[in-house]
Order: C-alpha cells, then structure tokens, then sequence
C-alpha cells in the first residue's frame, strides 16, 4: 500500500507469478479496462518502434537458453561477449514496427560470421552433431563468405485489418481457416498415406526416421516430357522424345550420384578458368539456319518463336 500510496476507496491490482506471464496478463488487463472505459480512440493510430529484444529467453520445460526470435540474429557487438557467461543479457539487432499495439512487421541484422554463429550455436545448448544436423547446409555456406545482410517483412493483412477496424484477421482473408486450423474450402487438414510419410521420412508412430539415400533413389525417376516441352515452347516429334527422356534420367541419376560423394573434409577452391573449352578442342561449324533452328517451336511468325499470349 505504501508502493502504490493508496488510500480509501482505491483498487489495486496486482499479479504474482513468473514475469514474463505476469506482464502478459498485466498487459492485456491493461487494454481491456482502457476499452471498458473508452480510453483508447478508434480513429487515433499511434506507431512504435521496438529494439533492443532480447536474443535469448530461458526455458523452463527445456530448462535451457532458446531464441526469442531465431538463431540467426546478431547479437550487439558489445553483448557479443556475454554469449557464454550471460547469456540472458544480450541483445538481438532485432526490430518490430507495432501499430496501436498490433505488430505490423519485423525483422533483424542476420550473422553473416560462421565464427560467431557457432558461438551462438553453443549459447543455445546444441552440440556438434546436433548442429550439423539441423542447420550444416548453413554452416557449410558460410564458408564461402556471406556478406552483411539483414531483412524484414510486413503484415499487410494486419495493416487492412486495422484499417477497415476489423476484429480479427479472419475478416480480412479471402479463405480464412477456423479456430481449430482447418480449411472449408479445400477441407484441409487430409489423409496422407503412407507412402508421402516414408518419403519425408516420418514414421506414424510419432517418432521421425532418416531414410538412406539408396532407398530414395530406389523409385525411377518420372519425367513428365510432355510438360517439360510445353513450358520450353518446343514440339517434340515422338522419335526425339524417347531418347530426350532417357538423356534426362541419365542426368538425374549422375547428379544422384554425385550426391552421394562425401565432400565435407574438402576445402573450397576458388579458381579462374582460362577462357576455352578445356573439355574438347573448340571447332568452328556451319551456323544452322534460322527455318532448321525453328522447326521444333511450337509456334514461329517472322523467324522467331511465337509465345501465345497469356494475360490478356
């Protein structure tokens, strides 16, 4: 009573527990009595501006360090060495854009050094293995030099939702799903069989498996040629499309192929190539005629090709 020098006839509330629940109670207790007592003005629209986010925040059901946005935001240079004795108090370069306190986007400066994203990697509990499983193709581009970079997206639906003063964003979609995450229109969630869960590799029961690289090459490769030629304007006479097919699954399977090598011990090599053909001897042959270069087209006038119109 002494804190909030209350007297007779005034009414304090307060909330005990852990803070950060706290504050979201307080928070929407707040703007619930601001409406209760039409405090806040309808056509009024106040912007705001929020920084200086935490990186991390603790968790009690994993009883670790998570991030409080992602784990590749950069932290503050001046936080950076807080990242393994204080974890707690560092700071992300992170920034939302919040209008009458409904977020209408957000974004951050991104790690672009391999170096400080594994630091980070070890802030949040996760080990070699763990790393290298959920986020190597990362790690791996890193090292090829990444440069600065940071990024940021607006909500315009949110922004049309304020606008029109619509009560929930459901108002503003064309085909908005219901409170329990399903579609009407397209009926969403399905059934899926058990052969889409064996090629993502996920096991009914719950728990995921991997599934080996020669199980997932196992199943021939189908190439729909007829849509392949349609999208390259090309008409291809039936004597040319068996042997287009079999060069084309011939090229999938070697790039399956080499897939499979195991090149994570190699170091990058970066070389300028002398300008020639270091394959075969360059030879200079008769140009084809322009009628011969056509003759597969779909459609020509005037010696080019003759792309249908599509928007009208």
């Amino acid at each position: 009573l002494n804190k909030t020098n209350a007297g007779p006839g005034d009414f304090v509330l307060f909330c005990a527990d852990k803070l950060k629940t706290a504050r979201n109670v307080l928070g929407r207790l707040r703007l619930d009595i601001a409406d209760m007592f039409s405090l806040r003005r309808e056509d009024d629209y106040r912007f705001l501006f929020v920084t200086d986010f935490p990186a991390f925040e603790y968790s009690e059901e994993e009883k670790r360090f998570v991030s409080s946005h992602h784990p590749f935001t950069q932290p503050y240079p001046e936080d950076v060495e807080k990242l393994e004795s204080d974890p707690g108090s560092v700071r992300a370069q992170a920034y939302d854009v919040v209008l009458n306190g409904v977020e209408l986007g957000s974004g951050s400066v991104r790690i672009h050094d391999s170096g400080l994203q594994q630091r980070v990697f070890r802030a949040l509990g996760f080990t070699e293995s763990e790393v290298e499983e959920r986020f190597g193709f990362m790690v791996r581009a890193f090292r090829y030099g990444t440069p600065p970079h940071a990024g940021f997206a607006f909500g315009l639906d949110r922004f049309v939702m304020l606008l029109l003063g619509a009560p929930s964003l459901r108002e503003v979609i064309a085909f908005p799903k219901i409170k329990d995450a399903s579609c009407p229109l397209t009926a969403a969630p399905s059934v899926v069989d058990s052969e889409q869960l064996d090629v993502l590799g996920i096991s009914p029961g719950g728990g995921g498996h991997a599934v080996p690289a020669e199980r997932k090459t196992e199943k021939k490769q189908q190439i729909d040629l007829q849509r392949i030629s349609k999208l390259a304007l090309l008409d291809l006479p039936a004597e040319e499309a068996e042997k287009a097919e079999s060069d084309m699954a011939e090229i999938i399977e070697f790039f399956g192929q080499l897939n499979k090598i195991d090149t994570g011990s190699a170091e990058p090599a970066d070389h300028a190539p002398e300008m020639q053909n270091v394959m075969r001897k360059d030879e200079v042959v008769k140009p084809m005629d322009r009628d011969e270069l056509l003759k597969s087209a779909s459609g020509s006038r005037g010696g080019f090709i003759l792309v249908p119109r599509i928007v009208e």
